[in-house]
């Protein structure tokens, strides 16, 4: 019993890390990066930045405008990926131990750290896969320094509500930070 309070809490604390982090990544968006998303017409669907994939089956497309917002760095040997749209929803994912192209799951084990996770903000909820719950992939089919590209899926737990959250068909492509 006190292993599932413990992941709970560890759950809850990263939902919470999650959200702040896309708050300030959301906040700060510079205006050089708008004007240059708008004098770069092609950054639209299938621009130079993107994350896509597929939530309980309906397409959701990281925002291309009034920004881009697709953020990737890798720091420590930890990779952190996420695409948000404008209303909030934003997947996310966190790789620890990251080292270049390959594929990386999550929620295969107690001591697998690697996140997925999919969070909306109205109302606020998060659907991950990490430790032990879910279960996830993500795979790096490049990484030259510069530019970081691949695929990803996973199902998310809700441990709020009990739900479970199936994405799809996520692909992605960002300039690393």
């Amino acid at each position: 019993m006190t292993i599932k309070i413990k992941i709970m809490k560890t759950i809850k604390k990263a939902i919470y890390l999650s959200l702040v982090c896309m708050a300030l990544v959301v906040s700060g968006c510079s205006k050089n990066n708008d004007d240059d998303a708008a004098a770069n017409p092609t950054r639209g669907s299938g621009g130079d930045e993107y994350l896509t994939a597929k939530v309980n089956g309906a397409v959701f497309e990281a925002a291309q405008t009034p920004a881009v917002i697709v953020s990737a760095t890798v720091s420590n040997s930890v990779l952190t990926l996420h695409g948000g749209q404008n209303d909030g929803q934003t997947i996310r994912a966190t790789i620890n131990g990251y080292s270049g192209a390959g594929t990386y799951t999550t929620g295969d084990a107690l001591g697998n750290t690697n996140s997925l996770s999919y969070i909306t903000v109205s109302p606020v909820a998060s659907w991950m896969s990490t430790f032990n719950i879910g279960s996830g992939t993500l795979n790096v089919s490049s990484d030259d320094g510069t530019t970081i590209m691949g695929t990803f899926s996973f199902d998310g737990f809700n441990a709020t509500d009990m739900t479970t959250k199936n994405i799809t068909e996520g692909t992605f492509k960002a300039t690393l930070e």
